[in-house]
């Protein structure tokens, strides 16, 4: 934030004395454009639901290694056809398995002896039902086959307290649109600098003593005509005027 506040500061400097609604016009279309964009009905909102699933057993007296070690298959277990198919099967969704694997993910909790798995979908209520399906289900395959065990070598999965709410994930209006206005004001600063750059034109005193290399010993100020007078019409030329005119063109 504070490269991008120097960068903004440093533009403005260079850029003092150009029309500043310039980079303000820029800023506020790229804002918008961004705005309307995130509104477009082709642009598919993703919500992420997670799910914490709790490891406990023989994980209990290992060191973090062994911890990390056993966290990682019990992870990668989830992402399976099976259980997708029985999580379609128990909620009857419009998903089909193969997609429902897509969008899952699982990946161990470093340092809690925890496995978490999120789930996105563009509806938020169904992301959160599947996830919780999901990890349902995986719970009581795992815990099922861990019976033929030995009690010290069992790993027993929970589920713990109901996840939270589906968060939204994309797209994030709140930062798209401060990112695209930031955006805007630098791609308007940067071509209004590479105009200034190009343009070789002689606009004050300054630029004559400069590219000459001689003092400047006066100048002619720019007569500029009202626009009161500008809208009136000539006053026609008196009778005197006139006969002065054919005398002279005599």
């Amino acid at each position: 934030m504070s490269a991008f506040l120097a960068v903004l500061v440093t533009v403005l400097v260079v850029l003092h004395g150009v029309p500043w609604w310039v980079l303000v016009v820029a800023t506020v279309l790229a804002a918008a454009a961004a705005y309307l964009y995130t509104r477009m009905p082709w642009v598919e909102p993703r919500w992420r639901s997670s799910v914490l699933i709790q490891a406990t057993g023989r994980l209990d007296y290992g060191n973090f290694l062994a911890l990390e070690k056993e966290l990682r298959p019990l992870a990668e277990q989830v992402r399976q056809m099976g259980i997708m198919r029985e999580v379609d099967r128990n909620l009857h969704t419009d998903l089909p398995p193969e997609r429902m694997l897509d969008r899952t993910k699982a990946e161990p909790v470093q340092d809690s002896g925890q496995v978490r798995i999120d789930f996105e979908d563009a509806d938020p209520r169904r992301a959160e039902r599947v996830g919780l399906e999901i990890a349902d289900v995986y719970v009581r395959q795992h815990n099922a086959d861990e019976q033929g065990k030995l009690r010290e070598e069992r790993v027993i999965l929970s589920i713990l307290d109901r996840p939270p709410d589906a968060v939204l994930t994309w797209p994030l209006t709140r930062l798209i649109v401060p990112a695209a206005a930031a955006l805007g004001l630098l791609v308007a600063g940067a071509i209004l600098l590479a105009l200034l750059y190009l343009d070789d034109t002689l606009k004050s005193a300054e630029d004559v003593q400069r590219h000459l290399q001689v003092p400047l010993l006066g100048s002619v100020p720019r007569y500029r005509v009202p626009r009161s007078k500008q809208a009136t019409s000539s006053p026609a030329p008196s009778t005197e005027g006139r006969k002065v005119y054919q005398e002279a063109s005599s």
